[in-house]
């Protein structure tokens, strides 16, 4: 072969090598261009999911202060995006819970957790009140959180129903407990209260009394004045026990016109003192019941402190027959023993 043919050979050869370079350099420019139109699709994908989201979604630094919120973070709290860019986040949640959601974050900081639930109040521009549930996500490069990213949802309905529902499970336990007319815990808490009470005197040896009153003639006041001058009576007798009790005492309405009282870590001694003093400030009360007359009441009152391991219905039906002692002894006074 002639030297000039040779020399066409590696031409043609450098040329076919110079053609899969340009085609394998048009391939990669047109993947390049496919990644940069993909990723471009998948940015506006992006933005307009956030963008129409109905849930908040925001960023922050690593010191809580915003950098992004969606349109529907405006929307819902009223402020304007530029009233919260470079805000610091808690300064939007109600005062009394902001301190939590201090400790809340702080947690997730320094504990590297990625991702949590998180639920707040915060206060929107007008000054309702908006509660959030809130996925936050923890944003770590080399190792180190540089901010946080959450999507939340209003959850304000939510926690209106659970309140309200609280608060009628409330109602509904109290109606239980409570007596209609004085105020006082019923008959049916008593007993509850009792045995608490007792488990826990046998338990640590501590003394325990009880109480049990019961207004003198009351059923000739109730024929003389009928039952709802009666009933004022009763209310009255409520208040004034409520008043001669510490915070750790309790009264109840036991029946008709009998009450107990339970005085937990008092001895019969001191609970004699708070005996007494019901016993009078009950004489000192003024009732009118008809025109022109002033009517006083009295109550008769037993008490006993508690016997180390002694059967509850033992112990109120001990303390009862003092009661009925001091009914016998001339009514109006203390009966211990």
């Amino acid at each position: 072969m002639s030297d000039s043919s040779r020399t066409n050979l590696k031409l043609i050869a450098k040329i076919s090598v110079l053609e899969r370079r340009i085609e394998e350099l048009e391939q990669m420019e047109s993947a390049h261009k496919r990644a940069e139109t993909a990723l471009r699709e998948s940015e506006e994908r992006y933005r307009a999911l956030v963008e129409n989201a109905t849930d908040l979604v925001f960023r922050t630094d690593d010191t809580g202060r915003f950098t992004f919120v969606n349109p529907a973070a405006l929307r819902i709290t009223g402020y304007e995006e530029k009233e919260i860019i470079g805000r610091h986040y808690p300064t939007f949640i109600r005062p009394d819970t902001r301190d939590e959601a201090m400790r809340f974050f702080g947690n997730q900081s320094v504990g590297e957790i990625q991702n949590t639930y998180y639920e707040c109040p915060i206060i929107a521009k007008d000054g309702h009140e908006v509660w959030l549930g809130q996925n936050i996500q923890s944003i770590v490069e080399n190792g180190r959180v540089i901010g946080f990213q959450a999507v939340s949802r209003d959850i304000t309905d939510r926690k209106r129903i659970e309140k309200e529902l609280r608060d009628s499970e409330e109602r509904y336990r109290e109606l239980s407990i409570i007596d209609d007319l004085t105020r006082l815990y019923n008959s049916r808490y008593f007993y509850h209260q009792m045995k608490l009470e007792i488990d826990r005197s046998n338990r640590y040896g501590q003394p325990l009394t009880l109480l049990l009153l019961d207004l003198d003639d009351f059923k000739a006041f109730n024929d003389a004045y009928g039952h709802v001058e009666g009933d004022q009576v009763l209310l009255r007798l409520g208040q004034v026990v409520k008043r001669c009790l510490r915070q750790t005492d309790s009264a109840y309405r036991y029946g008709g016109e009998e009450f107990t009282i339970l005085l937990p870590m008092t001895t019969g001694a001191d609970g004699a003192v708070t005996a007494e003093r019901v016993r009078t400030e009950l004489k000192k009360e003024v009732f009118s019941p008809a025109p022109g007359q002033d009517v006083h009441v009295t109550v008769s009152i037993g008490l006993g402190q508690y016997r180390p391991h002694e059967e509850m219905k033992a112990f109120v039906h001990r303390v009862d027959q003092l009661m009925y002692e001091g009914k016998r002894k001339g009514k109006d006074r203390v009966c211990s023993g």
